[in-house]
């Protein structure tokens, strides 16, 4: 019988250690984010990890070890601001290593509109009356904008049944300063507008004929996108 065992001394922590939200995200729309962990040792069998910085865990003392893997799903504290998520691994016989972290700005408020006005709601292709015209006004800074027929009134920006309204016929839409105004062949465009500002926009009946031919209501819907965030109103 043997009389001797094989103890093995291990003293150094896991080395290599990452973290990074959303694939190094700098911004974030929603709570819900995915997390890719790291860890260039050789072999991370029997390892474990620690994660805070997240709505479950606000500190490291109510956070728990846990099997160690390279991604993971968690819920950051929710509020506009920027969030910061930490990790530690250990190996299997408790070294730990140093903390490391990833930082995220979050924004959850998404664009709006503040108000949409019209003149005439009822237009023809008659001369004189073949247009409706108003404004509509974003309740924060935006860089893009753009009015759509839509089918429903709960319809997101690029939901496939929208319907691009065309300028051939005239159809136009522009900031109050003309600092931006359509550039392409659809009432939309890309330009920074603040909040106090209106959007201006001119729809011609020959445009929506174009489209969407046929007498009887036409649900047109605004769209903003955020300059902050690149979020689409909804």
């Amino acid at each position: 019988m043997a009389n001797y065992i094989n103890i093995t001394l291990d003293t150094i922590a896991p080395s290599g250690v990452s973290i990074l939200v959303n694939g190094d995200a700098d911004k974030v729309t929603s709570t819900a984010a995915v997390l890719s962990i790291g860890c260039t040792d050789e072999s991370t069998d029997g390892y474990q990890m620690k994660i805070w910085g997240t709505a479950d865990a606000p500190t490291e003392a109510d956070a728990i070890w846990e099997t160690y893997r390279t991604s993971k799903n968690v819920t950051l504290a929710s509020g506009d601001g920027l969030k910061t998520v930490y990790v530690k691994v250990r190996d299997d016989v408790w070294n730990e290593s140093s903390a490391v972290s990833d930082s995220v700005t979050l924004y959850e408020k998404v664009p709006a509109i503040s108000s949409f006005s019209v003149g005439n709601s009822r237009i023809s292709l008659t001369s004189g009356k073949d247009c409706a015209v108003g404004a509509f006004y974003a309740d924060e800074k935006i860089n893009a904008a753009k009015l759509m027929i839509v089918q429903n009134v709960n319809a997101p920006h690029d939901s496939p049944s929208n319907i691009a309204i065309p300028t051939t016929n005239g159809s136009d839409i522009h900031d109050d300063n003309y600092s931006v105004s359509a550039s392409d062949a659809v009432l939309e465009f890309n330009g920074e507008v603040d909040s106090v500002i209106g959007i201006n926009y001119t729809i011609r009946a020959a445009d929506i004929v174009a489209v969407a031919p046929g007498d009887g209501i036409k649900i047109i819907k605004a769209f903003v996108r955020s300059a902050a965030t690149g979020s689409w109103s909804v």
